[in-house]
């Protein structure tokens, strides 16, 4: 069996409240990657593996993990297991409120969420809702000591609004921001037409370092493609390849475990 390394991603479930069109979760081209979903006893199986093997560092994501309803026995098993291990949980931030705060915030769960868009916000999540409850639970969060960590993918579709969507999270209290354009892979592979250039990118990135310092610690991410999937056709992954690409640490700093409990070497991979 794969010994794990220390860096681990667990998606706890495929199910989700948004439908946002970049989304690069696996199993939107391979369903079979989400199912069966484990329950709990799965997850605390693999959470013992985890502290077998050495894991120091655990995210939890899906899908939207908070629609787990057995979501804190994980984490509490998770906390018992791995005393000193940082975990973390990345939400949409639909259903956080200031009572699950406080409930991460004892625990010792760093979160993190996703803002994709202001005036774009409904269009690049696929719903109806607006980013002003997001940013509230943001400033919230920070005012509460337990402030989230920002995360924002760049599309064809808020690019304009890029550096905005920034500021707004710093000024409401971010952590810190990280950015990265939209990535060929998942649901995001039916749609090519919300991908942005490489030269495209590199603006967004000036725009962000142009603006004045909100003292909040930001990255970029510059993937377009995931260099472990080989099925990607030759032509995708000439366009989008990185010609200053590094060699990937997937398999050997950090792993993921899909609903259905198969490990993979990175997110993006099948």
């Amino acid at each position: 069996m794969t010994r794990f390394p220390h860096h681990m991603t667990l998606e706890l479930t495929a199910k989700c409240n948004f439908r946002c069109p970049y989304c690069y979760c696996v199993w939107h081209e391979r369903p079979e990657l989400a199912k069966p979903e484990l329950d709990a006893a799965g997850w605390k199986r693999i959470l013992d593996k985890c502290a077998a093997d050495g894991v120091d560092e655990i995210l939890f994501s899906g899908g939207e993990a908070l629609l787990r309803k057995d979501l804190f026995e994980i984490i509490d098993y998770a906390r018992h297991a791995m005393p000193e291990a940082r975990l973390s949980l990345f939400t949409n931030a639909s259903r956080l409120d200031e009572s699950m705060i406080r409930k991460f915030k004892r625990r010792r769960v760093h979160l993190a969420a996703s803002l994709q868009g202001l005036r774009t916000y409904a269009e690049m999540t696929g719903t109806r809702r607006s980013f002003r409850r997001l940013l509230a639970v943001v400033a919230r969060a920070a005012e509460l000591k337990w402030p989230i960590s920002v995360s924002i993918t760049v599309t064809r579709a808020n690019m304009s609004e890029a550096a905005d969507i920034f500021a707004a999270a710093a000024l409401s209290g971010a952590k810190s921001i990280q950015l990265g354009p939209m990535m060929a892979g998942g649901r995001a592979r039916t749609r090519p037409d919300l991908m942005i250039t490489r030269g495209e990118w590199e603006s967004v990135k000036e725009s962000i370092r142009a603006l004045p310092d909100g003292r909040v610690p930001y990255s970029f991410c510059d993937e377009f493609i995931c260099e472990c999937r080989t099925d990607l056709p030759d032509a995708l992954r000439e366009k989008w390849r990185d010609p200053n690409h590094k060699p990937c640490p997937a398999g050997r700093d950090f792993g993921a475990i899909g609903p259905n409990g198969r490990y993979r070497t990175c997110l993006h991979s099948l």
